[in-house]
């Protein structure tokens, strides 16, 4: 069951319905691995728990390693529920574009329930093999500060560019997802800057950073009670604030930028 007996800020323990209660569709994406996102997909997971005690919770793993939904299946309760089916799955390991949009779209909608999928993608996917990113209200694209990382990152923006560009599959017009960087692992506010400013020329939202600790070591280990993922959350309450309340407040920010937007 997901329950943390420690003390947190009231707004993070209390339920909040926006003015619509709405499904709410957010993913970690991008082609390059090891930039963090299983580890911000489980943050984030559990931050919307805490913070929304009735909303309804997924996290869909499409990651064939299924590094966050086998350390989050302990979590799972009648609200919050983690997903790894060979359903979304193409033998090819990609995503099964089709079933993904299929399962977004059969969610009942509860009246004064917001719902939550929070998508864990794979490496090694572009875009153009993901079109269901188009379904999604916020797209989240870690990354370091090291070349390898920053060249995977460069390349992801300009495919999720052209994937945009691209005529709908449908004649509904859709608003674009935001997409945001997020600076994760960094050492300091300098090399946050440094990213910001290798980015500066992008028409894209630039997200707070995420530092180094080395307790992101041991967030998908077993430990007596999650001791673990208790001080891990506890370490980091501004930033889970920061991004779930992204997520809440996501339909504010479907309207591309122009030019580089620090959030």
């Amino acid at each position: 069951m997901l329950h943390f007996n420690w003390s947190t800020p009231p707004t993070m323990r209390t339920h909040q319905v926006s003015q619509r209660a709405r499904t709410r569709t957010a993913v970690f994406a991008n082609s390059k691995g090891g930039v963090g996102k299983s580890t911000l997909a489980l943050l984030t997971c559990l931050g919307l728990a805490t913070r929304d005690t009735l909303a309804r919770i997924e996290l869909i793993d499409i990651d064939v390693q299924s590094t966050s939904s086998e350390s989050l299946k302990k979590f799972a309760n009648d609200r919050f529920s983690v997903i790894n089916d060979d359903d979304m799955f193409l033998a090819s390991g990609s995503p099964n574009n089709g079933n993904i949009v299929n399962h977004i779209d059969s969610l009942p909608h509860v009246k004064n329930q917001n719902s939550f999928l929070v998508f864990d993608s794979p490496a090694g996917n572009e875009p153009e093999k993901c079109s269901f990113l188009r379904k999604c209200d916020v797209i989240f694209v870690p990354t370091s500060l090291s070349d390898a990382d920053v060249s995977a990152t460069t390349r992801y923006l300009l495919a999720l560019r052209r994937l945009f560009q691209c005529p709908p599959e449908t004649s509904l017009e859709v608003p674009q997802p935001a997409v945001i960087i997020l600076p994760n692992m960094v050492d300091s506010r300098e090399e946050s800057n440094e990213l910001r400013r290798i980015f500066s020329d992008r028409p894209v939202y630039f997200g707070e950073p995420l530092y180094f600790s080395k307790l992101f070591r041991k967030a998908f280990r077993d430990e007596f009670q999650d001791n673990n993922v208790k001080r891990l959350l506890q370490a980091n309450q501004w930033y889970i604030d920061w991004i779930t309340n992204l997520i809440f407040n996501s339909e504010k920010l479907r309207r591309p930028p122009t030019g580089f937007h620090q959030l």
